[in-house]
């Protein structure tokens, strides 16, 4: 009996982790907008982040009256999980666009998923809008239905030398060697590509480049090779996993660069838990962001988030926020569940930075489908919390400097 009632427990609570995220504040049927993300396999914590941010977003505008260009019918965000794999997203797109007429598609996944559900949303002419993959190739290739909301490559390598730059001079004497430590997806390996000839361009020593399998959970070889080139810098784009295992490895082998991270994975909230609050603090850990929590304009996220889930919201939580507001907007300018009017409202859009919890400039799309108000920030561990430390014009205290050997 003990073990029949577990089974119907155990199915009930999976149904529960899958469903969408609906809140129903108004009547009327809610409108259905998909939300493609990985919820199980390597990339699950993104897609979970993703969701409780969903969550808190959806529960928002449907307690503020909904989608008012629709008679107010509430919001409902279907997150479907594709668990990382191109051809599973590749099934989920078509089961979404062909036989649940999708009016369009909203984009929570890595780099690899993101590009094969940008051509196929090019190939069926839906609406895609990632606010997720920072790949700049997809902008190169000419879609007409495919949007980014979020920063690019090229903005975090940009900023990751800008910052590079700022450090060397604080610090007086010969340029810093630094070395590249990446997970060789497009996510990782993309933003090198950018980053390392500007960095060598600039007058920096690049002394060591390795990469690495993001499913590999042993990093201790890959961080030796590094540490035997003696970087005082080591830029590192990673996923939170990853990038907890190799601090750990430095931990082991006593190495303890200053760190100059890109995406989630080095700004995740739970990094001092995993690695320890001293050493995260010890090697400077910062990365290239897209989410500041502690600026004035997160509030209306981080805050509710905290009362809902008890601790501060990772920056794939607010792509989940984000994602969310971002549909609502294109609904209400659209009027209508049509693909060719929503793209249409899509190409007009311009949510102004006061509107938003990132720090981006504005929402605001090119012919390229680029977010032309796309802005960095920088955050870094001080005092146990992550604090903006770029650009000067957001920052809440200056970066930690480097300290020369």
């Amino acid at each position: 009996m003990k073990s029949s009632y577990r089974r119907w427990f155990m199915r009930l609570f999976a149904v529960v982790c899958v469903a969408p995220v609906l809140v129903f504040a108004q009547s009327g049927n809610p409108i259905a907008i998909p939300m493609i993300t990985p919820l199980t396999g390597p990339g699950a914590i993104l897609g979970q982040d993703m969701q409780k941010g969903v969550a808190v977003a959806v529960e928002q505008i449907n307690k503020a009256g909904g989608i008012k260009a629709f008679g107010g019918r509430p919001l409902q965000i279907e997150v479907v999980d594709t668990q990382g794999k191109p051809e599973v997203v590749r099934v989920e797109m078509e089961r979404l666009a062909v036989r649940n007429n999708a009016p369009m598609i909203l984009g929570g996944e890595i780099s690899a998923g993101t590009g094969a559900a940008a051509q196929f949303a090019e190939t069926y002419g839906i609406p895609f809008i990632n606010s997720a993959a920072a790949n700049a190739d997809l902008l190169r290739r000419g879609y007409k239905w495919y949007f980014t909301e979020q920063m690019t490559s090229e903005d975090e390598a940009a900023t990751w030398l800008a910052l590079l730059k700022h450090l060397a001079e604080k610090a007086g004497g010969p340029a810093p060697t630094v070395a590249f430590l990446y997970e060789d997806s497009p996510r990782g390996a993309g933003i090198v590509k950018l980053a390392k000839k500007p960095v060598e361009g600039a007058g920096f020593k690049v002394v060591a480049d390795v990469a690495y399998n993001r499913a590999e959970r042993n990093l201790l070889t890959h961080v030796a090779k590094v540490q035997q080139a003696a970087p005082e810098v080591v830029m590192w784009a990673g996923y939170l996993d990853d990038v907890a295992a190799g601090l750990k490895a430095m931990q082991q082998l006593n190495f303890a660069p200053y760190i100059l991270g890109a995406g989630g994975g080095p700004g995740d909230p739970r990094m001092p838990e995993l690695v320890g609050a001293a050493f995260v603090e010890k090697v400077k850990l910062s990365t290239v962001d897209y989410f500041a929590p502690d600026t004035e304009r997160a509030k209306k996220f981080v805050v509710p988030f905290i009362k809902k889930y008890g601790h501060v919201p990772s920056s794939y939580a607010s792509i989940g926020y984000r994602a969310a507001f971002l549909a609502k907007a294109i609904l209400e300018k659209s009027g209508k569940l049509d693909r060719a009017a929503i793209r249409t409202a899509i190409q007009g859009l311009n949510i102004p930075g006061e509107d938003l919890i990132s720090p981006f400039k504005s929402v605001r799309f090119g012919p390229d489908g680029r977010n032309l108000g796309a802005q960095n920030a920088v955050t870094q561990w001080q005092g146990g919390q992550r604090i903006t430390v770029w650009p000067p014009a957001v920052a809440v205290k200056p970066p930690a400097p480097l300290r020369r050997r």
